[in-house]
C-alpha cells in the first residue's frame, strides 16, 4: 500500500499534481462563460441585437458593419442560423441542444426494480464422485 493509513502526506509523492505544484494550471478567470446567455439574448431579441461600441471594427460606404464578435457570441448566432436552417436533422439537432442549453436536459427516469434473484448454486466436481 503506498503511504498506508493516515500517512498519505508523507508519500514520496504527495501533492505533487496539485495547483502549489503547478501554479499555471490555476483558471484565474474562473470558469469558461456558457453560450447560454448569448442564446437567450438572441432569441429574446427577435433578430434584433445590440453590439458594443467597440465591437464595431469598421463602418462601410454602402452602410454595412464590420464587427468583431466574442466567441460565445458566435457560437450562439451560429447554433441559432442552424436552427433555422431548411436541413431537417441538423435543424432539430441545433433546437435540441438550445432548449437543453436553456431549460436544462429533461429528467431520464430509470427502472431499478429487481425481480426475484436467484443464489447461484455450484457443483463441485472432484475425483470423489
Amino acid at each position: 500500500m503506498s503511504g498506508g493509513n493516515k500517512k498519505i502526506h508523507n508519500h514520496p509523492k504527495a501533492n505533487s499534481n496539485g495547483f502549489s505544484a503547478n501554479p499555471q494550471n490555476i483558471n484565474r478567470d474562473g470558469r469558461p462563460v456558457s453560450i447560454r446567455e448569448q442564446l437567450k439574448d438572441l432569441l429574446e431579441a427577435e433578430g434584433n441585437v445590440t453590439m458594443p461600441a467597440n465591437q464595431v471594427v469598421k463602418v462601410n460606404d454602402d452602410g454595412s458593419v464590420i464587427l468583431k464578435l466574442p466567441t460565445q457570441m458566435q457560437l450562439a448566432m451560429k447554433l441559432s442560423s442552424w436552427a433555422m436552417s431548411k436541413k431537417g436533422n441538423d435543424s432539430l439537432k441545433a433546437i435540441q441542444m438550445i432548449m437543453e442549453q436553456i431549460d436544462g436536459k429533461p429528467d431520464q427516469k430509470i427502472d431499478q426494480t429487481l425481480t426475484s434473484v436467484q443464489p447461484l448454486q455450484f457443483k463441485i466436481i472432484g475425483k470423489d464422485e
